[in-house]
């Protein structure tokens, strides 16, 4: 059972990374973009510090990251994390965890599936929507070791390498990162901050099909069903466009 006396528990500690590091996690994303902040900043999985939780029945659910300024091809900094939330939803508890450094904030929701019902509070659900307008559309076809090269860099997760642990997980093999498939979905692009639900599993070997909007809206999905959807926030962009979005701030 999920330990709850984690919330308000801060770590602190010193990552260092170099352009190898960044070159591994374009080679294992299909390009670099500023998400690299995310494994970089959550160095071992969004998944770890849960203290007491079944780990196979622990899913992430959402993730988001505020760019302060750019990361340098090579250099250090410390990451302060802490356990911020852990919220009731029921069927299951979310637990809500931040990384800071000087460089960026990330934000990652890891969902407890049997964790619930404890009377905590249950927070609000954000909403993630796409435009009505045709989006640009583009394909990228996973690899069936796919995940094997994202877990280079650094997320350890064995969901997404044991086959036995998949198994106990309900899955038939072990499914892609969510953070790999995100990680595709944003290839490329060049953003300050970034919110993302994942909504549904991927199996390495699968075709994505990434759908952008230039307003920042993305969603990605495969075999005909949505895997990830969220938005980006664009430095160009007016910041009035996402006012709306301030909840997830």
């Amino acid at each position: 059972m999920l330990q709850h006396d984690i919330l308000g528990v801060v770590e602190r500690q010193v990552r260092t990374w170099s352009r190898d590091d960044a070159e591994v996690y374009a080679a294992a994303t299909g390009g670099y973009s500023p998400a690299f902040a995310i494994p970089l900043l959550q160095h071992g999985g969004p998944q770890l510090g849960l203290t007491g939780a079944d780990m196979t029945q622990v899913l992430h659910a959402e993730q988001s990251l505020w760019i302060t300024k750019p990361l340098p091809p090579s250099g250090s900094a410390v990451v302060t994390k802490t356990v911020t939330d852990i919220l009731d939803k029921g069927s299951g508890a979310l637990v809500v965890s931040t990384w800071e450094s000087e460089y960026a904030r990330t934000r990652s929701s890891c969902f407890l599936k049997g964790e619930g019902g404890f009377g905590g509070e249950r927070g609000e659900t954000g909403k993630f929507t796409v435009p009505d307008t045709e989006p640009e559309v583009s394909f990228f076809r996973t690899t069936r070791d796919q995940a094997l090269r994202y877990r280079e860099t650094g997320d350890v997760n064995p969901m997404h390498h044991d086959d036995e642990f998949a198994r106990r997980a309900g899955f038939d093999r072990p499914i892609l990162h969510g953070l790999c498939t995100l990680g595709i979905t944003v290839r490329g692009k060049d953003f300050t901050e970034l919110h993302a639900r994942f909504t549904a599993p991927v199996l390495p070997g699968d075709e994505l099909r990434i759908e952008h909007w230039p307003t920042g809206e993305f969603r990605t999905s495969t075999r005909n069903e949505q895997v990830v959807i969220g938005w980006l926030r664009f430095s160009e962009v007016d910041s009035r466009r996402n006012s709306a979005r301030s909840d997830h701030e």
